[in-house]
C-alpha cells in the first residue's frame, strides 16, 4: 500500500522521509545580487542513502522574482543534488565510487546500492554518472 505525498510523487510504505527546509523569506538574485522577496515555495523529492530502510528527502525551497532584472529564480541546492536530479549527491558519489575505484560492473554497483543502501539506481543512470564524472576530471 502506498500513500500520497504530492500529486506527482508516490512514496511506498516503510520509506523513511526526512524533511529539509531551504526556504528563505528573501534571497539575492544570482544575476544582479538584488535582494528579492519569496513569492512561493516548492518541494523536491530526492532519494538518499538509507541504513536500515529506503530514505527520501523532502526539500522545501523558496522561489523568488527579481524586480531589477525581471527573472525568476529558486534557492540553489547544488550542494544536495544536481539540478533536476532525483538522487542526492551522496548517492551519486557512492555509486560512481563502486564503479571507478572498486571496479564493479554497472549491474553489480546497482545491486550493491540496493542491497547495502536501499537505493535503486538503474544501470543506465549509473552509466551516465560515470561518463559525466570522467568528463569532469
Amino acid at each position: 500500500m502506498e500513500h500520497s505525498v504530492s500529486p506527482k510523487t508516490q512514496i511506498a510504505r516503510g520509506v523513511k522521509t526526512r524533511r529539509v527546509n531551504l526556504s528563505r523569506k528573501a534571497a539575492r538574485c544570482p544575476v544582479c545580487q538584488e535582494v528579492s522577496k519569496r513569492h512561493s515555495e516548492g518541494v523536491r523529492t530526492l532519494r538518499e542513502i538509507g541504513i536500515s530502510s529506503p530514505t527520501v528527502l523532502r526539500v522545501a525551497y523558496s522561489k523568488h522574482y527579481c524586480q531589477q532584472c525581471r527573472r525568476h529564480f529558486s534557492i540553489p541546492m547544488e550542494h544536495l543534488a544536481h539540478p533536476s536530479g532525483r538522487f542526492t549527491n551522496r548517492v551519486r558519489r557512492t555509486a560512481v565510487d563502486f564503479i571507478l575505484r572498486h571496479g564493479f560492473t554497472l549491474e553489480r554497483a546497482a545491486y550493491d546500492m540496493k542491497r547495502k543502501y536501499h537505493v535503486h539506481v538503474p544501470p543506465t543512470t549509473l552509466h551516465d554518472w560515470v561518463v559525466a564524472d570522467m568528463n569532469e576530471t
